[in-house]
């Protein structure tokens, strides 16, 4: 299993993965091909994790939350989320927002190609402040 690299300081937590085409050898069964980020970025208001799914690969149950929605960002590949019965196609740019009840499970369509997305997991109706509302521009000029 590869070694995922890890930086921390006061005000950030940094954790290199690597390639997403790797995150089979740096995860373990049962969820290999599945980064879980909470930990290892000390998060305290989501759940994050980055995936790789096979050429007709799927997720192999059906689930749903007690109180968390949960974003799916396809990164790369082609494949369907199966949301309350109802299949959806999905392919890189596709974002799909599920509510905590809905029973959702995830395949890879492709026969030749990995599927790469990223999961944001977070309880529904938390949300009170965003960039608009919550994000403060400084004044100080930017130096690299």
């Amino acid at each position: 299993m590869e070694e995922v690299l890890n930086m921390q300081n006061r005000n950030y937590t940094m954790v290199q993965a690597g390639l997403f085409e790797k995150l089979g050898s740096v995860t373990e069964a049962p969820a290999k091909g599945k980064l879980f980020l909470k930990e290892s970025l000390g998060l305290t208001s989501m759940e994050v994790s980055l995936n790789q799914l096979p050429p007709r690969g799927e997720v192999p149950f059906y689930h749903k939350h007690k109180e968390n929605e949960e974003l799916y960002v396809i990164i790369r590949g082609r494949g369907q989320v199966q949301v309350d019965g109802e299949i959806l196609e999905v392919t890189e740019g596709s974002a799909v927002r599920m509510a905590p009840q809905g029973v959702r499970t995830l395949r890879n369509t492709s026969e030749t190609e990995d599927l790469y997305f990223i999961v944001i997991q977070a309880k529904e109706h938390s949300l009170t402040q965003w960039v608009m509302t919550d994000g403060i521009i400084l004044e100080e000029p930017v130096k690299w």
